[in-house]
């Protein structure tokens, strides 16, 4: 039977995963960790949480998939530059090393929400199985970790001008 264990890190955040119960070879009580619930409290809101992370990462990996496109087609261009003996100015070479790393960046990106929907994909289906909850509930669930979201971006655009304006203000009393 598989259940929530809740702990505290040394750091002070609460991490969560649903675990089941075994016994090793000796007979000793050991745990297993199913799936990581990234401190939601229990398997509904962490099903929630998964599908909404879900959605934003294919969003933007909607969006990352033209930008690569466009990149690949620069990094042929480039190539077969370089393969043809072109001689860049050095303002070029800059611009062109700057297209190059934002080119990376991307690539990582892509990855990286490759590798984080893999993990959804793998967490969700364990959790899941092992969730209690109706469909709407997961769905009410839902709706609510998108409010926590949107609230949490609304407090970030908030402190990032009240930060512009302590700054501003700061500028003016210096002078």
């Amino acid at each position: 039977m598989a259940y929530v264990r809740r702990r505290t890190t040394k750091a002070g955040f609460i991490s969560t995963a649903l675990v089941e119960s075994y016994r090793d070879g000796l007979g000793r009580p050991r745990q297993r960790i199913l799936a990581n619930l990234y401190g939601a409290p229990d398997t509904t809101v962490a099903l929630a949480k998964l599908t909404a992370q879900r959605r934003l990462l294919r969003k933007e990996n909607r969006t990352l998939t033209s930008d690569l496109e466009k990149a690949e087609e620069f990094y042929a261009a480039i190539t077969g530059n370089v393969l043809g003996r072109r001689k860049d100015s050095a303002a070029d070479r800059r611009e062109i090393d700057h297209l190059l790393r934002l080119r990376n960046r991307l690539l990582k990106r892509a990855a990286k929400i490759k590798a984080d929907l893999g993990r959804i994909q793998k967490d969700g289906a364990i959790i899941k199985k092992h969730c209690t909850a109706t469909d709407g509930e997961i769905q009410e669930a839902i709706r609510d970790y998108k409010k926590e979201l949107e609230h949490a971006e609304l407090m970030v655009q908030w402190a990032d001008m009240a930060l512009k304006l302590v700054k501003s203000e700061l500028r003016r009393v210096s002078l």
